[in-house]
């Protein structure tokens, strides 16, 4: 760990290892001290440290993995690794961005990264990793090529589900929810919150007997210890296994299920979201668009409840929902609306691209056909990387009609070629 962190900071304070140690060591000897054939003597550390800009300890220390320091670690991990909305502002800001410990310091970056996705604060999840993750994650991205103390490969696991969440990479999601499940504690907060993501995980894979299985063993454990605060969270995930097997009533079901346990539910806000979100969603795809539409009307109601900020927060999506209403019934008016309200009020790039998808729609509704192949040109990369199959099966589908249309025939076959993939791939 002395080696990385010694590149860190040399990378940042851009000096060759060759100036590093000039008139202190060989560079030949220096070599096998980060290679940790020989201990780094004190002094050496004191001249090191000054010149990299540092405390001669937070080079003596860098690779300390005593008890209590895998104890801090673990602490900080434990902290962070519950919903974002659960955790106060002041904690996360009162966390230390550097430690002696790179295991601690380490961790707590990566949790923090966490904490800012969760809120799409996306200049503060840039800034992590531009100044510190990247260079770290380059080193120690892959857990299971590197042995690391424990507390820093559960927060290096739970980095990577998350990021493999935000870009629908569910096999790689299903990889690393696997192996952090195996260091967890059956029966914990953070173990019950696994399962559910494995659950999800399941369904995207198309593994719905083990989704299944999951949800099972998991209900009969929280039944069985009474943590009826996590009944809510399980039903949601179970609507969606209803859901991917075509049973819609079912799912319903199950979400009016999570509703009905919310009253145990110590994060009822972010649930109440999610079961509306749920709801919202299937009865829009299942073309059930009246009942779509009085879901985002009671969505609406409950925010009226809240404060001026979270209503702020969850127009977009409830825009998004609106939109999505409006282009399912092909009332190209009201569509129109909602874009221009949605673009006013956009504050993610997902919110930013389903705006420019929806203005592909309607230009293609409206044979603008230049407009559209514009737009959905500006939204298909990222759609393409987050793999949202629905928007890409409509982008693709487009693209290849107009690129005919124009007599476009090798650009209309590529598109084709695409859609055939992934209707392959996801159906």
């Amino acid at each position: 760990m002395l080696k990385e962190r010694i590149e860190f900071l040399s990378k940042r304070k851009q000096i060759s290892r060759k100036d590093l140690v000039e008139g202190l060591v060989t560079q030949a000897h220096f070599a096998n001290i980060l290679a940790e054939r020989y201990p780094l003597p004190e002094d050496l550390a004191e001249s090191i440290a000054e010149r990299l800009g540092v405390s001669s300890s937070y080079l003596l220390r860098t690779a300390v993995q005593d008890e209590q320091t895998l104890a801090r670690a673990e602490a900080i991990f434990v902290q962070m690794s519950v919903p974002a909305s659960a955790i106060p502002e002041e904690t996360v800001h009162a966390l230390d961005d550097r430690d002696d410990s790179l295991t601690v310091e380490l961790t707590t970056a990566l949790m923090k990264a966490v904490y800012y996705q969760q809120l799409n604060d996306a200049a503060a999840h840039e800034y992590i990793h531009i100044s510190y993750l990247n260079f770290y994650l380059e080193k120690y991205g892959r857990p299971d090529d590197i042995q690391l103390p424990r507390p820093l490969t559960k927060a290096l696991l739970f980095y990577k589900i998350q990021y493999y969440r935000s870009k629908q990479a569910y096999v790689d999601v299903l990889t690393h929810v696997t192996r952090l499940s195996a260091l967890t504690e059956p029966g914990s907060e953070l173990w019950l919150s696994i399962q559910n993501i494995q659950i999800e995980a399941y369904i995207h894979t198309r593994q719905y007997e083990d989704a299944k299985r999951t949800f099972e063993q998991t209900m009969k454990h929280v039944y069985d210890q009474r943590l009826f605060h996590r009944l809510s969270g399980l039903y949601v995930a179970y609507s969606g296994y209803c859901f991917t097997m075509g049973l819609l009533q079912e799912a319903l079901s199950a979400l009016s299920m999570a509703e009905a346990n919310l009253v145990y539910a110590g994060n009822q806000g972010d649930l109440v979201t999610a079961i509306a979100n749920n709801r919202i969603v299937m009865l829009t795809m299942s073309g059930e668009l009246d009942q779509a539409q009085a879901e985002i009307e009671r969505f609406e109601s409950l925010l009226q409840g809240e404060t001026n900020e979270t209503q702020q927060a969850m127009k977009p999506l409830l825009l998004v929902y609106r939109c999505e209403v409006a282009s399912a019934r092909k009332s190209w008016g009201m569509l129109a609306q909602s874009v221009d309200q949605l673009l006013s009020c956009a504050v993610t790039e997902d919110q930013r691209m389903n705006a420019v998808f929806y203005q592909s729609q309607l230009a293609l509704a409206h044979g603008e056909q230049d407009t559209f192949i514009t737009q959905a040109l500006t939204c298909l990369s990222y759609f393409e990387s987050v793999q949202q199959p629905l928007r890409l099966e409509s982008l693709y589908e487009g693209l290849a009609v107009v690129s005919e249309d124009q007599r476009r025939y090798k650009e209309a076959a590529g598109y084709y070629r695409k859609l055939v993939y992934l209707l392959r791939r996801t159906k």
